[in-house]
């Protein structure tokens, strides 16, 4: 079995941008993702001015600033009484604003072009990694794919393959740090207000008593709604039309 140098699982923000900055050094990389596309809808939507330089360092962070939105104060409502605001320090000399809003899966879009536009980097789609062992000096990597499995030796394995990683899963490895139990329905609304692009985050607010509801302007009219849900409220409730249009409206 031909052994490589670097296999990158996931092709995330992470995983793509990983693979380019190696590219940077003269190192080739294959990079495999489970899925046989980018991601869709909303994840990850601000990107912050530290997150641009390291973009700036593989060549996308112009196709970002282009496309996103640049932000820096957000306000905090509690009730109906504005009870915060915050404004990230910016100069006019820096390069990038302190936050840039743009959905997930236009960044990995980018970064994809990117990698396929770079010969030391190999983007392998619906390839799903389904067992991993380790010797002294390299891994291999059990692969399925719709047309068979198949193994892949590397000197390193790097798992960028997201929250739920198969490859700790795997190891046994877990997560550490604090979580937060609060459950989400996460909504992109077309609409057109007139609002400027800044957070606005509501506590308690009276048409989602006890709770919390964040709110983001997104590129191409987009505004990315996250309320939460009561805690004895079901997924299938919070998810039915009615549900969703009353509390969006």
């Amino acid at each position: 079995v031909q052994r490589h140098p670097v296999v990158i699982v996931g092709a995330g923000p992470i995983g793509l941008t990983t693979a380019l900055d190696l590219a940077r050094h003269g190192i080739p990389s294959i990079v495999l993702e489970s899925e046989r596309q980018v991601s869709e809808g909303s994840r990850a939507i601000v990107f912050t001015r530290r997150s641009l330089e390291i973009l700036q360092q593989v060549g996308v962070a112009e196709r970002v600033t282009e496309a996103g939105l640049g932000w820096r104060s957000g306000n905090s409502f509690y009730r109906n009484q504005r009870v915060f605001r915050m404004e990230a320090p910016h100069d006019p000399d820096d390069r990038f604003p302190p936050m840039t809003n743009l959905q997930q899966p236009c960044l990995e879009q980018f970064l994809v072009e990117a990698c396929e536009a770079n010969p030391l980097v190999q983007l392998r789609w619906g390839n799903k990694v389904e067992g991993l062992t380790q010797a002294a000096d390299h891994a291999t990597l059990e692969i399925d794919t719709p047309a068979g499995a198949y193994q892949l030796q590397a000197n390193w394995v790097i798992a960028a393959d997201g929250a739920r990683s198969a490859i700790r899963s795997l190891m046994g490895l877990q997560l550490e740090g604090a979580s937060y139990e609060g459950r989400f329905v996460i909504a992109d609304i077309k609409i057109e207000l007139d609002l400027p692009t800044e957070r606005l985050a509501y506590f308690d607010p009276h048409w989602n008593p006890g709770n919390t509801v964040l709110m983001h302007r997104e590129p191409g009219n987009i505004w990315r709604i996250d309320y939460q849900l009561p805690r004895e409220e079901t997924p299938e409730q919070a998810l039915s039309s009615e549900s969703l249009r009353e509390r969006i409206n």
